[in-house]
């Protein structure tokens, strides 16, 4: 009868290392994958048969609307609020919690070569301030 043949320390592989490693993965996809859940902006499906009762509206119908604030963004992400500059994101805010009361709708005018990041700051702003409905548009001539 053989006896078994001894293993030298160097054979023997440490998995402690291994499974913090693993534990680190583990959790750095686990807050990856929620961060898209919170990032999302809920968006209404549309319904075709109230957008056909309403019929299609321009931008100057818009303009002449006085229950709708008119938010436009142009190519150099400047945000001008019913044609009146914004500087910061808390004066946009500030901004539009005042005109809440008056004009519960907002539109929101983009130019094709705005960033995303400004838009989505922009509906951010319009949805914390409590607007009612908000539309988004491109103006390219902006």
């Amino acid at each position: 009868m053989s006896l078994p043949k001894r293993m030298a320390v160097e054979d023997l592989v440490d998995m402690t290392a291994m499974v913090d490693i693993v534990f680190f993965v583990l959790i750095f996809f686990m807050v990856t994958s929620m961060e898209g859940v919170y990032a999302s902006i809920n968006m209404p499906t549309p319904d075709a048969q109230k957008t056909a009762a309403k019929g299609k509206r321009s931008i100057a119908d818009y303009q002449n609307d006085k229950d709708c604030v008119i938010v436009r963004i142009d190519r150099n992400n400047t945000v001008w609020i019913n044609d009146s500059e914004t500087r910061s994101e808390q004066e946009i805010l500030v901004r539009l919690r005042e005109i809440r009361a008056t004009s519960p709708r907002m539109l929101v005018l983009g130019n094709g070569e705005a960033t995303h990041g400004t838009v989505v700051m922009v509906l951010d702003a319009g949805s914390d301030a409590g607007m009612k409905e908000v539309q988004l548009a491109v103006d390219d001539d902006s």
